[in-house]
């Protein structure tokens, strides 16, 4: 009883600070269901029609108007040590977004939150779309990096303090280059452990797009834009990929915490109070939805089909889902970089970049990982890993139109 309460009062503390910060009296902490009613998915926010995306345009608008978005952006600041650099990463994160999710269908209930593929673009994002004004804007206008374009056109924040919503290009008029997702996918393959898939991810593909956007969106404080809540989507999706060649991944956890102490799946999320086995399930309880492109996890349906399911599609083969094997995935866009396996995706250029050769992402500063709780070491590894695969897909590309 005496740790409930200690729980109870540590999220009323952090709830009246981060209320504080966005300028509201009350900052909404609704509850998880105990079930699922039914279940959403979760896609490709470029993949939305017009209407499904004036309809999340208008959420978030709304979101903003009520001072929400300075909420989570507090919150994430408040606990940023607790969250980053250790295994609460990805399952704070996943119930993080779930919160923000559940805040979106208070206003509307059939808005669902999409994720940004920044693998699409990656060796040039400034072609991607949701970087656009037709999407969330782009780069912060000279002198003041305020957002002027798109869905936040012009938005203030309160948090740290009164300004504009900011992005500044890592490279002044260029993000440059993010992670391909066949590097991604690489990761996928190797990584064993539930500790070794969070740190590089956290440390390669997930931290370049914070620091090449810029702004606000490099900082503790990025959730006061909307496009984090996309980007972190892109990287649970990553992780429930991960977690779908295992079904162990589906129940078990490993590494440390903030304070070096082992994490399992009973471990307590910061801030929520809840154990992280609560969110290993993207359609578990109170979470209740699935990747347009992952296999919906096997536990939740019902047992003879989850263990014929199971059996089908990890232990009767000796690689990883494709998208030629697994018949509820859609086929990959040409280009995209999608999760499908180097054997069934031609993975060079056909337009007429054919004679440039791709460039990797440039390492990330030293001093902004520090400041991010980041691994170094582990930065350095991931960076010599996405040079190597790009070196291999300019490599294949040359080979093909010789």
């Amino acid at each position: 009883m005496a740790i409930r309460m200690l729980k109870y009062f540590c999220v009323v503390l952090v709830s009246s600070i981060v209320a504080e910060a966005a300028g509201k009296s009350v900052f909404p902490m609704p509850r998880l269901e105990t079930s699922c009613a039914h279940t959403v998915v979760r896609r490709d926010v470029t993949t939305l029609g017009a209407t499904e995306l004036q309809r999340f345009i208008r959420v978030v608008k709304e979101m903003h108007r009520r001072g929400w978005m300075d909420g989570f952006g507090s919150m994430h600041d408040h606990i940023s040590h607790q969250i980053h650099g250790n295994e609460h990463f990805f399952a704070w994160h996943r119930r993080f977004l779930r919160h923000f999710e559940t805040l979106m269908q208070e206003i509307d209930p059939d808005v669902v939150l999409p994720y940004w593929n920044w693998g699409t673009f990656w060796n040039n994002p400034l072609a991607d779309p949701v970087l656009s004004a037709a999407y969330f804007g782009g780069n912060g206008r000279p002198g003041d990096n305020c957002v002027i374009e798109g869905a936040e056109e012009r938005w203030g924040r309160n948090y740290p303090s009164r300004n504009c919503l900011t992005r500044k290009y890592r490279y002044g008029t260029s993000t440059g280059a993010f992670w391909p997702m066949r590097a991604v996918r690489d990761v996928m393959n190797t990584a064993k452990t539930h500790a070794q898939f969070r740190s590089r991810i956290e440390n390669g593909a997930h931290g370049i797009v914070h620091l090449g956007l810029g702004g606000d969106f490099e900082t503790m404080w990025a959730p006061v834009d909307v496009l984090f809540f996309m980007h972190h989507a892109m990287i649970d999706k990553v992780w429930a990929e991960w977690q779908s060649r295992d079904q162990t991944r589906f129940h078990q956890v490993d590494g440390r915490d903030s304070a070096g102490q082992p994490i399992t799946a009973r471990s307590i999320m910061p801030f929520y109070g809840e154990d992280i086995g609560s969110a290993l399930l993207t359609n578990g309880p109170g979470y209740c939805y699935v990747y347009d492109d992952v296999p919906t996890p096997p536990a939740f349906r019902p047992r003879r089909e989850a263990r014929l399911a199971f059996n089908a599609m990890f232990n009767a083969t000796e690689s990883p889902l494709s998208h030629d094997s697994h018949p509820s995935r859609p086929p990959p866009v040409s280009g995209s970089g999608g999760f499908s396996s180097s054997a069934s995706t031609k993975l060079y250029d056909k337009d007429g970049l054919s004679d440039i050769d791709y460039e990797p992402p440039r390492p990330m500063d030293i001093s902004w990982l520090k400041s991010r709780h980041m691994d170094v070491a582990e930065a350095e590894r991931m960076q010599r890993l996405v040079d190597d695969v790009v070196a291999q897909m300019n490599a294949e590309r040359k080979q093909v139109h010789d």
